[in-house]
Formats: C-alpha cells, structure tokens, sequence
C-alpha cells in the first residue's frame, strides 16, 4: 500500500483530478458533518489520548526490556512494530488529508502564471495592500471580535467567493477554538487543521485581529489546500470577497507585512516608508503583535518550530516555515492578472 500511495503522489494531476477534486471533497465533508456538530475539538481529544498512549507505551518497552532475556531480538521486535505503526499511520493521514500536498498547484487552479516578481513588483504589490490595509483599518471593530463572529464572517466570505469559483464553496463548516488554550502561544500557532477529524482549529488567545485571516486560512486547509501559501492565497482571495471590514484589514495586514518583508530584502528605504504609510490603527496593532511574540518566545516555541519546519518539508515544502511567505508570488500574478493593481 505505501509502494502504491508514492505512485499515486508521484503525479499531480492524479492527485488533483482523482482525489483533491475527487475522493477528498467526499471525505473532507464527512469528517465536517460527523465532528462538527460539537462544540468541542473531538480532533484535540483524539490527540490526547495518542498521548497518553505513547506515554504508555515508552514505559511499557522499558519494563519489557528490563525482563526480556533477549534484549537485543527484543529491541528488533519492538523497531520493526514501530516502523509498522509510523508506516500505518503515514498511510491514514495522506488517504485523509496529506495527498492534498502533491495536487497542483495554485497556477494551474486558477490560471495565472507562476512568475517570480521583481522588485518593481513588490512595491506596486506592497502599495496595494498597504492601502487595503489603511482602507479597512477604521471599520475593523477589535471590541466585538471573536470567534463566533469569525466564524460566520468567514463562512459569508467563502460563500461570496464560490460564486466565481465553485470549487471555493465551503459546506458543513467544522470551525472550532482550540482545547489547548494558551498552549498555543507558547508553541507559536495561530490555527491548525486536524486531519482525523477534518476540525479547523483556531488558536482564540492570540491578539484579536488575527482571528478572522486565520479562520479564513484554516478554512482552505480544510478545503484541501494543504500547502501554506496557497492556504494563505485561497485565505487571501475568501478576504477580498468579503464586505466585512474586520476580515478585509485582517487578510490585508498580514499579507502586506509579507510582501512588505520581501520587498525590504531588494529596496530597505521603499519597505520602511510603507511602514511609516501605515494608519495609526495597524501601527498600533503591529506593536500590539510584537509584544505578544515576545511574551510568548522561548524553548517550547523553538521546538515547535523546528518540528513543524521538518514536518513541512517531509510533506512536499522544502522550504520549510518560509513557505507561508511563497504566497507574495501568487498574490502578484493573481492580482494584477486580474486587474486589480493600479501603477
């Protein structure tokens, strides 16, 4: 079964015509109708008990070991059952979800090219976020946010945009916070998709402005979009369908501070005038964001982190965490193929 699952992956449009516009939308639906209905993460609860069990079972091998007589054809027996459970497990989570990282990619979706952009590029992308961002920054209404009110945000947003892309359509939403509380910011994530039981999962103790482009981005995991900068373009483009103030200046800020950083890496002068274009309101947001990284810094984040990169980059993102900032490129060609950017 693994020999035929790298077959399988080996081909992206197999696995965009045959399972991320094929079996997953049917699996992806039934994992939303089975857990959503709750309005705890069954998905967290899961995770749990996978660790309590594993817990269990490293004290179990050591007090086996202790009493095997054989201690070397045990550890053998116990590497080979390991490999089998790992090999297992890998199978289930691709089936359910992971072969979503092998589909094509966003260029062929939604027919725009896959041009690296230039510094000129950059900036007229810069420019336009910049005044998305000042545009929809007095309407953003920080007082009422919350994940409730994410929730149906999002979930207009997404329906405003099947209309030009059906395949967008968002049905059976599973949209939940997570169980691990203020966890979460010590290990650095802002929402995560469970691929057991199809719940996005939203990290509600982080600063409240980035609620709604994180529910928005953990809406495209679950619609199949698995790698992080096409969630983070499909989390974008639900945004600009939106007529709501707060979803439009969250998508809008998080994605000028991407393409702003990667404009500061070609002209540093034209990256920090931007900055200072900013209204009071993201500027004051901005530092509010620092503030709660810094509060938060430390070992657990760096092993989160450093598992995640290597996570990403067994599944299809050599590039690890940067991967997030590969979104900049989409965001150009999509734009300004469509018009949107005015030089």
């Amino acid at each position: 079964m693994v020999f035929l699952a790298y077959w399988f992956i080996s081909s992206a449009e197999r696995v965009e015509l045959f399972y991320s516009r094929g079996l997953y939308i049917y699996i992806g639906q039934f994992l939303r109708i089975s857990f959503g209905w709750s309005s705890i993460s069954i998905g967290d609860l899961l995770y749990c008990i996978v660790i309590c069990l594993l817990i269990y079972r490293v004290y179990s091998f050591i007090q086996n070991w202790s009493k095997a007589p054989q201690k070397r054809a045990f550890i053998i027996s116990s590497v080979l059952k390991s490999i089998n459970i790992f090999l297992s497990i890998w199978l289930f989570f691709n089936i359910m979800w992971g072969f979503n990282y092998y589909r094509q990619n966003i260029g062929y979706q939604f027919n725009i090219k896959n041009k690296k952009p230039v510094k000129e590029d950059l900036y007229w992308l810069a420019i336009f976020l910049l005044e998305e961002t000042n545009k929809y920054a007095p309407g953003r209404d920080s007082k009422s946010f919350s994940l409730q009110s994410s929730r149906k945000t999002i979930q207009h947003a997404y329906d405003s945009v099947a209309n030009k892309y059906p395949f967008l359509k968002y049905k059976s939403p599973s949209f939940k916070p997570s169980l691990f509380g203020e966890l979460g910011n010590y290990m650095g994530y802002g929402g995560y998709y469970n691929p057991f039981s199809g719940e996005a999962h939203i990290n509600d103790r982080q600063p409240v402005f980035l609620l709604p482009f994180t529910g928005a981005h953990e809406v495209a995991h679950q619609l199949g979009y698995a790698k992080e900068s096409e969630a983070n373009f499909i989390g974008y483009l639900a945004s600009l369908h939106s007529n709501d103030s707060s979803l439009r200046y969250s998508g809008s800020l998080e994605m000028f501070l991407y393409t702003n950083n990667a404009l500061f890496r070609k002209d540093s002068l034209a990256a920090k005038k931007n900055i200072d274009c900013l209204s009071p309101i993201a500027k004051s947001d901005i530092r509010a964001y620092r503030e709660f990284l810094k509060k938060y810094q430390g070992p657990i984040d760096e092993l989160t982190t450093a598992f995640y990169t290597r996570f990403l980059k067994v599944n299809n993102q050599p590039e690890g965490m940067t991967s997030y900032s590969r979104v900049v490129g989409w965001l150009w060609n999509y734009l300004n193929e469509t018009g949107q950017i005015k030089k």
